[in-house]
């Protein structure tokens, strides 16, 4: 039997159709593949919160006005035993007339210890240069992915824990008894300097690394510098590391000091944390704040910066810590997290009231997820390689 062919007319038919096909798929943009793994949390809140606001805008700013303008002199007192040493910026009143200098930091330091004044401004300028590269090379291109950071935070110390303990300050902890269990993790985290004398049977003795804010370093440099080498900013020995998150750039002046004044009996071992940590943290802090408002409101996320000045919104230094310890640790313990009714601030002064410039609930709703849905945590997802590793919340 003769196998039957098709008729021309439908052989040009179907090659004209094959053709126009291969044109369209040519002509026409690509759509990209789906994502294996969605990003986690809600699209719009993780763009926003991934918009920084005006206050980073305002810290690098300091810092640029520091390095061209920033000079520094210093005065004998007290018997010639200290100096007083003022930070200035040149200030041009609004009525005019030639700049006066302004203040922006005043210390007392030791009067032979440190070096001359222009060496001291050198390497402030040297910490401001190296801090504005950082934070301006994250923000080319966008700001990039932040979250990267979380691959290398286990080189810090040289090397990952397989168990951490982070040490909330939060009223909370008092008459927990957990002392000895947070002492029994190879790396406890302590925030801000918080004392452990005679809260020990609740907090523990043992500290590892001590994480603060620049204010705290300040505060402890102005008052100790002058006495006490290393500036006495190491009240948990001289050998404990601090790492530390700049709150304003003349915070580094008291860095350079700290680092004039260590010793080999009382060095000052201090990490000042990268700037893709940083934005990181801002970012999850920012997120969560944004998701709880609208959750607690009804209504417009545009509505949250009436609630949350962003020149002074800021993740707490509990929070930044916490994001570390997820870095350098195989498992995470958090103690003195949260803050019940009745509980004061903080376990070792007499504060009750939270400072406003955190959204501390929102950081709680963080910790939760830690513990119970890590895959849920916004950017986080975007650090290759990296998990979440077991996180558990004790009081």
């Amino acid at each position: 039997m003769k196998r039957r062919s098709l008729p021309a007319f439908l052989v040009v038919l179907l090659l004209s159709l094959l053709s126009l096909s291969f044109r369209r798929s040519l002509l026409l943009p690509r759509q990209p593949p789906p994502p294996l793994h969605p990003a986690a949390g809600d699209p719009l809140l993780r763009r926003l919160a991934a918009a920084e606001g005006s206050g980073a805008d305002q810290v690098l700013a300091d810092a640029a006005a520091l390095l061209v303008n920033g000079s520094i002199s210093t005065f004998p007192s007290f018997g010639n035993r200290q100096r007083l040493l003022y930070l200035r910026l040149p200030y041009v009143r609004p009525a005019g007339g030639p700049p006066r200098p302004r203040t922006v930091s005043r210390l007392r330091v030791p009067l032979f210890a440190l070096p001359s004044d222009g060496s001291l401004l050198a390497s402030f300028r040297a910490s401001l240069r190296s801090f504005l590269v950082a934070h301006r090379r994250r923000r080319q291109g966008g700001g990039g992915n932040v979250a990267s950071v979380m691959s290398e935070l286990a080189g810090l110390l040289g090397r990952r824990f397989p168990t951490c303990a982070v040490v909330g300050n939060s009223g909370a902890i008092l008459g927990s008894g957990r002392g000895p269990q947070i002492d029994a993790h190879d790396l406890v985290i302590r925030l801000n300097n918080a004392r452990v004398a005679g809260f020990a049977a609740d907090v523990g003795a043992k500290t590892s690394l001590s994480f603060v804010n620049s204010n705290i370093l300040h505060l402890c440099a102005s008052r100790r510098a002058a006495t006490a080498a290393g500036c006495g900013c190491h009240p948990y020995g001289a050998t404990v590391p601090m790492a530390m998150y700049v709150c304003q750039p003349a915070h580094l002046l008291d860095a350079v000091i700290c680092n004039a004044t260590a010793t080999l009996a009382s060095p000052f071992p201090l990490l000042v944390t990268d700037a893709r940590l940083d934005a990181l943290s801002a970012r999850i802090a920012k997120y969560y704040s944004l998701r709880r408002f609208v959750s607690d409101n009804g209504g417009s996320v545009s509505n949250w910066s009436r609630k949350h000045d962003e020149r002074y919104f800021h993740y707490s230094s509990g929070m930044q810590a916490v994001v570390m310890a997820l870095g350098m640790c195989e498992e995470v313990s958090l103690f003195g997290f949260g803050k019940p009714a009745g509980a004061k601030h903080h376990y070792h002064t007499n504060q009750k009231k939270e400072l406003d410039l955190h959204d501390y609930q929102a950081e709680y709703d963080f910790y939760g997820d830690l513990q119970a849905r890590p895959e849920t945590v916004p950017f986080l997802d975007e650090a290759q390689g990296f998990t979440v590793p077991p996180v558990r919340l004790y009081w």
